[in-house]
C-alpha cells in the first residue's frame, strides 16, 4: 500500500464512517491484507470512544464496515463475510443483467449478421475492463452501420447510381433511402429526424472509436443509436409498403378490428374491438 492510497483511502473511510453517525475515530489501521482472490483487499481496525469497526475495502470491492462488538468478527472472519457477500451481489448481477438491445423493440431477425454483432456488444457492456472494450463497441456499431448500408442498397439497386454515392458512404446512403421509404411532404418532418439520428449514429461511433477517454455510458448510448438507426430502417420500410393506409375505424380511428363475412362474397364487415361500429367494406366493383 503506498502511502497516497493509504492517505486517500482514510480520507473515503472517514467520510464513509460519518455517512453512517460515527464520528471522531480514536484509531485507524490496516490490520491485515488479503489477495488470495487475486484482488488487494484491506481490512482496517477503527475504533472509536464506545466501539470498535472493522471497514472492508480494495481492488474490485464496495467499502463496507462490520462491527467487532456484536459479531465477535476477527480479521480473516470479516474479510471471508464480506467477500462472500460481494461475489453473491456479482453473481446476482450477472444473472439479472439486461441486455440494452432489450430497451428497444429491435426486430432484426431477417438480418442475421447484424442481430449477432449487437448482440455480442451488448453482453460486451457487461464485461468492459478498459478503454479498448470500449473502442471495440464502437467498431461494432460502426460495422452494423456499414453491413446496414449494403442491406439498403441490396433493397434499393439504383440508390448508388442515382445519387453518386460510394458504397461506403452510410450517411449519403441513408439519407437516399430514407427519401424513398418516407416520400411526401407531410413525410418531410419525419425524413429530417430520421436523418439526424442516422447521422449521430455514425458519427457518435466514429467518436468512440478513436477516443480513449470515453466510458461504459457513451458506449451505451452508441450501441442505443445503432439499434435505434437499424429499428428506423425496418419501420420506414413498412411504411413504404403502405402500412399508412391500413383500414381504420371511422368512428374512433382505432387499429383493433375483426372482418366479418356476408351473405354476398363481395361485402364483408368491418367491426372496430374498441367501439363496436361495424361497416360494409366492398371487395370488388359493386353489380
Amino acid at each position: 500500500m503506498t502511502p497516497e492510497y493509504r492517505i486517500e483511502t482514510e480520507k473515503q473511510i472517514t467520510e464513509y464512517l460519518k455517512d453512517n453517525d460515527l464520528e471522531n475515530i480514536k484509531y485507524m489501521q490496516v490490520e491485515q491484507t488479503f489477495d488470495d482472490l487475486g484482488l488487494e483487499i484491506n481490512v482496517w481496525n477503527v475504533k472509536f470512544a464506545d466501539s470498535s469497526w472493522w471497514v472492508v475495502e480494495g481492488e474490485g470491492a464496495p467499502m463496507n464496515l462490520y462491527s467487532q462488538d456484536a459479531n465477535y468478527f476477527s480479521a480473516d472472519e470479516a474479510y471471508s463475510f464480506h467477500m462472500g457477500i460481494t461475489q453473491r451481489l456479482q453473481a446476482k448481477h450477472h444473472q439479472e443483467f439486461k441486455h440494452i438491445i432489450d430497451e428497444l423493440p429491435l426486430d432484426i431477425d431477417h438480418v442475421k449478421s447484424i442481430s449477432r454483432r449487437l448482440n455480442l456488444a451488448s453482453q460486451e457492456l457487461n464485461n468492459v475492463n478498459g478503454p479498448e472494450d470500449i473502442q471495440s463497441i464502437g467498431l461494432t456499431c460502426r460495422e452494423s452501420l456499414i453491413e446496414l448500408a449494403g442491406v439498403l442498397v441490396n433493397d434499393n439497386a439504383t440508390v448508388l447510381t442515382d445519387n453518386a454515392l460510394k458504397a461506403s458512404d452510410f450517411k449519403g446512403i441513408s439519407n437516399a433511402v430514407i427519401a424513398i421509404y418516407a416520400k411526401g411532404s407531410s413525410n418531410a418532418k419525419l425524413r429530417k429526424r430520421c436523418r439526424a439520428i442516422s447521422e449521430a449514429a455514425w458519427d457518435h461511433s466514429s467518436e468512440i472509436v478513436h477516443s480513449p477517454n470515453r466510458n461504459v455510458p457513451d458506449a451505451k448510448i452508441c450501441l442505443l443509436f445503432t439499434c435505434s438507426v437499424v429499428s428506423i430502417f425496418q419501420n420506414l420500410y413498412l411504411k413504404h409498403l403502405g402500412f399508412d393506409s391500413e383500414p381504420k375505424c371511422s368512428e374512433c380511428k382505432s387499429l383493433d378490428y375483426e372482418f366479418h363475412g356476408t351473405d354476398n362474397e363481395l361485402v364483408i364487415v368491418m367491426r372496430c374491438n374498441a367501439c363496436g361500429h361495424e361497416e360494409a367494406v366492398q371487395l370488388g366493383p359493386e353489380q
